[in-house]
């Protein structure tokens, strides 16, 4: 059910951190009913928080009933599901609840 570790695609380089045009998306899929999505998105605003990195992502969450056509276009199949895009590509995917440490593991590339 959920995904014990998360799964990483390549970090950016310094070459494209440099010439980034726009500020990577953050997307939380979750369900208001959902006590994990919530959960989640305390513990994002805590690692960014913590970091102070308040303007390293756009942040938005994705509702299951509000948006199932987002669900189907990023392939998400279970909430919570932490998705970062960056350069217009799927950069990182969080699938499944999980603690901070695994989140701030996730965001690490972009927090300074």
């Amino acid at each position: 059910m959920t995904t014990l570790a998360p799964t990483h695609t390549p970090a950016p380089t310094p070459a494209t951190t440099t010439t980034r045009t726009q500020t990577p998306l953050l997307l939380l899929f979750g369900s208001k009913t959902s006590g994990q999505s919530r959960r989640l998105d305390g513990f994002v605003a805590h690692v960014v928080q913590r970091r102070h990195n308040h303007g390293t992502f756009r942040y938005r969450i994705v509702d299951v009933e509000d948006r199932p056509d987002l669900f189907e276009r990023f392939h998400v199949t279970e909430v919570p599901t932490l998705v970062v895009i960056d350069d217009g590509r799927v950069r990182a995917r969080l699938v499944g609840f999980h603690q901070p440490k695994a989140v701030e593991e996730l965001l690490a590339p972009w927090l300074h």
